[in-house]
């Protein structure tokens, strides 16, 4: 046994020596490659999530003025321009005074006459020129975004807003008749939304038309002139590039229903530095570690091979999964310092896998939570313009039901803050919501329920109803004859909720497409289907499902499928 010992310390040290050189060598360019790398993508994951927030905050502003301009469409296509024009009017000039970044509203005839708002200071044959006018002519199906002088004579000439163009259909005297809808937006917003993020020093915003025009830029100077020229001629993408005098990450990415360019400049200067510091130490480190391994590489001896030997045994066995392992190597005071330090790292593993159970366990209620703050009636706007619309045609027991209703809906959406309500309360949420969109539309539609009294009281997850119904209304809303039906039927140990809209239909190809919306698999804004099936299946698991199926020109039908047994997540006790 001695022979062997002092045989394989002298193993010991002769590798060590003969080959430390090489190992440090290969472990610094590792060290420093996996560095780079993870410094890398740190830096590529940071870029794409603050990019992806600024572009969600503009996106949702860009919703938000379609909102508006689908709003004031849908008036004038029901309001007579002619009839009802000191109506319309004040419509036009409450949501210009209400909403801080409107300028103006107009609405042009097909001669880009002013037919509603405020008086323009151009001819009318200069509007048909316009290119907002032009532009929206030729592709009417779709908003045109833009930007030129205002023709509002309340602002100087020279100062540009964003035109919002759409070629609609108005009421002249009961006749529909073609004409172009047009918003005039100043920056505010956008300035204020460039204004909420940090992108570094001398990082900035730019925004792009489809003419590779610059709309905004959140910086001044040259380095902003040289991030342009630069990302000019590139569409989509995500750039590394040297800005004077800044290393720049630069993320290209379209602005939804906009056909703008939406760039992001962050400086990465300091990481830069950084790594270019961290290959100097590492450098440094190596030279230092040889000389020190070779000098004392001679000072191993047989008598630590033993201890080595237990504690490499031991490694073996928690590495095999075993942390119950007792720590008990003696020996060198360096091994017994090591095996003391092996045991802390086991110790604080065994604390770390207590803190992922209980982290995950938190993640998946934050996860919830978020989704379920999502579900934010943006139907309110509208109702509470119903409700003053009502209140001044004296129809006060429509608005006394639109209030009841109203306040019955956001009664059972906050639920105490419960996850779950009974299947009875969600029936009478989407009730509520169905008699504050009837009172809104009149008889654009029918609906009709048929829910299984076995079902009322059982417990579901709270929200998961109105989102669908809601986008059943959306999608077959213009037909007198439009119908929708909500069932719920108990098969077995699952609840079977199926929701059906008359229509158009959609085709199979569409479906797959927002099955795969639903999944994560596409990126959309959209807090409808995606929202329901994400809450259901972080809750249930795979027991729970959506599932959408059509007739092309007949109705469209949204299938829930939902476990009867509701799961438990610790430390949530049902509650969010």
């Amino acid at each position: 046994m001695p022979k062997q010992t002092a045989s394989l310390g002298q193993k010991i040290l002769l590798s060590t020596i003969s080959v430390v050189g090489f190992v440090l060598a290969l472990a610094s360019g590792f060290y420093f490659f996996f560095f780079s790398q993870t410094t890398g993508n740190l830096i590529d994951r940071q870029s794409r999530e603050i990019t992806k927030q600024i572009i969600f905050n503009y996106e949702r502003y860009v919703d938000s003025v379609i909102e508006t301009a689908n709003y004031l469409q849908l008036l004038v296509t029901n309001r007579d321009v002619v009839i009802e024009l000191s109506d319309i009017q004040n419509i036009f000039e409450l949501n210009t005074e209400i909403k801080r970044d409107v300028v103006s509203i107009m609405l042009f005839d097909p001669q880009g006459r002013l037919v509603v708002g405020s008086p323009v200071n151009i001819s009318a044959t200069t509007t048909t020129l316009a290119p907002w006018f032009v532009r929206a002519r030729q592709e009417q199906e779709i908003f045109h975004f833009s930007v030129g002088p205002s023709i509002n004579p309340r602002l100087p000439r020279q100062e540009d807003v964003i035109y919002v163009s759409r070629w609609v259909q108005y009421r002249n005297r009961g006749v529909l008749t073609n004409g172009l809808l047009l918003i005039e937006l100043n920056t505010e917003v956008i300035i204020e939304l460039s204004e909420k993020t940090n992108l570094g020093d001398f990082g900035h915003i730019l925004i792009l038309d489809d003419t590779n025009s610059l709309v905004y830029s959140s910086g001044t100077g040259p380095i902003v002139e040289e991030s342009y020229a630069f990302i000019r001629n590139r569409f989509l993408g995500v750039y590394r590039h040297f800005l004077d005098p800044i290393d720049a990450y630069v993320n290209v990415n379209s602005l939804a229903q906009t056909r703008w360019r939406i760039v992001t400049v962050l400086n990465i200067t300091e990481v830069s530095q950084t790594q270019r510091r961290v290959f100097l130490v590492i450098g440094a480190i190596f030279l230092v570690s040889l000389g020190i391994t070779v000098a004392v590489a001679g000072l191993i001896s047989i008598r630590v091979t033993k201890p080595l030997s237990e504690l490499r045994r031991i490694m073996a066995s928690i590495e095999a999964g075993d942390l119950s392992t007792p720590i008990d190597v003696g020996g060198q005071k360096e091994i017994v310092q090591l095996a003391h330090s092996f045991e802390q790292m086991v110790s604080r593993v065994r604390e770390l896998m207590e803190r992922l159970v209980t982290e995950q366990t938190e993640k998946r209620k934050t996860a919830l939570r978020a989704l379920q703050n999502q579900i934010n009636p943006h139907f309110l706007y509208n109702t509470l313009d119903s409700i003053v619309w009502l209140a001044e045609h004296d129809r006060n027991d429509d608005v006394i039901s639109t209030v009841v209703a109203l306040a019955k809906f956001f009664r059972i959406s906050i639920s105490r803050g419960e996850t779950f309500i009974s299947v009875a309360d969600e029936i009478e949420h989407v009730r509520n919501y169905l008699t504050i969109q009837q009172i809104r539309y009149g008889d654009k539609f029918h609906y009709t329920m048929d829910i299984d009294p076995q079902l009322l009281e059982h417990r579901v997850m709270k929200l998961i109803l109105q989102p669908i119904v809601e986008n059943a209304i959306y999608h077959s809303m213009g037909d007198d004859q439009d119908r929708i039906s909500i069932e719920g039927v108990l098969q077995g140990d699952v609840m079977i909720f199926r929701i059906t809209n008359t229509g158009y239909g959609i085709t199979s190809e569409k479906i797959r497409e927002i099955r795969d919306m639903m999944m994560g698999l596409v990126e959309q804004s959209s807090v409808g289907l995606k929202n329901v099936y994400q809450r259901l299946t972080l809750y249930y698991g795979e027991k729970a499902d959506v599932d959408l199926s059509s007739i092309l020109d007949e109705s469209t039908t949204v299938t829930l499928t939902i476990p009867l047994e509701i799961p438990e997540i610790q430390g949530t006790g049902g509650h969010e």
